[in-house]
């Protein structure tokens, strides 16, 4: 542990007391959030999401659903549609012209899941990752979904992309980008660490935050933060709920100025 002078352990006290956990006393401050997910036949987790953004204090949330579920769910301001493909009910070719006006709006992206896994759906996501100005945060299969084109948009973002994501799911992300390091289920913590140092040097805009041998792993720009999961409320279960990448998100507009490394590993300790 002594010779990564770029890995820094979190206990049950934040390291990073400069991070502002508290509402702000404008609602102008806030922030402004954008939820994007679902598909025909399932969108609950949105809008869990949307009631996690609300609880926590956010300025403003809106979410952006596929023209699929109109109908089944109540009729709302916040509550937007774009077109879905005639398969699985998600997101279609036709649907990126209205997530960028919806991004426009916002001061974030979360890009919540239950997208569900068809070839239009990920063209979609990388087109609008490609010209979408804001930054993004991803989670549960929304991580399936943009990996296929994660070579194209990557190099094109120049805001960042913030990934929650389960260590098969990174395996996956680091081999379709042809990264020259393997991943594991079975690599010793320190292995991933290292992993995590240097693929983030070389993706600066990429922050990542992942879960192995019962430690959460937060890395951005080659600086790395463990966290004991026993240390926290998470459980392997409720780390993948979507929850914990809204926290991200809103706990970043709080603290613009602050790195997501300073802002993700807070927001891990944070009740939910």
């Amino acid at each position: 542990m002594d010779n990564y002078d770029y890995w820094q352990k979190q206990g049950i006290e934040p390291l990073f007391p400069e991070v502002d956990t508290m509402v702000p006393e404008q609602r102008r401050l806030a922030g402004k959030l954008l939820i994007i997910g679902g598909n025909k036949n399932s969108f609950f987790v949105i809008a869990n999401a949307m009631s996690v953004a609300n609880k926590l204090g956010v300025g403003e949330a809106r979410v952006l659903l596929p023209s699929s579920v109109k109908g089944q769910v109540p009729a709302s301001p916040e509550v937007y549609f774009a077109p879905a493909e005639k398969g699985s009910g998600a997101f279609g070719k036709d649907a990126v012209a209205e997530m960028l006006i919806q991004a426009d709006w916002a001061d974030a992206i979360v890009l919540i899941g239950d997208i569900g896994k068809n070839a239009e759906t990920t063209v979609a996501l990388a087109e609008f990752l490609r010209s979408c100005e804001k930054p993004v945060y991803a989670t549960r299969d929304a991580i399936d979904a943009i990996t296929p084109e994660v070579a194209d948009w990557s190099m094109l973002r120049e805001q960042e992309t913030g990934l929650l994501l389960t260590v098969p799911q990174l395996q996956k992300l680091l081999r379709t980008m042809y990264y020259p390091k393997v991943v594991t289920l079975s690599m010793p913590t320190n292995q991933l660490v290292e992993i995590l140092h240097k693929f983030t040097i070389s993706y600066p805009a990429i922050p990542i935050v992942t879960a192995h041998n019962d430690q959460i792993i937060v890395a951005e720009n080659g600086e790395v933060i463990t966290q004991a999961l026993s240390d926290t409320e998470w459980t392997q279960i409720t780390l993948w709920s979507g929850v914990l990448a809204v926290q991200m998100a809103v706990l970043k507009l709080w603290n613009p100025t602050l790195s997501s490394l300073k802002v993700f590993a807070s927001a891990l300790l944070m009740q939910k």
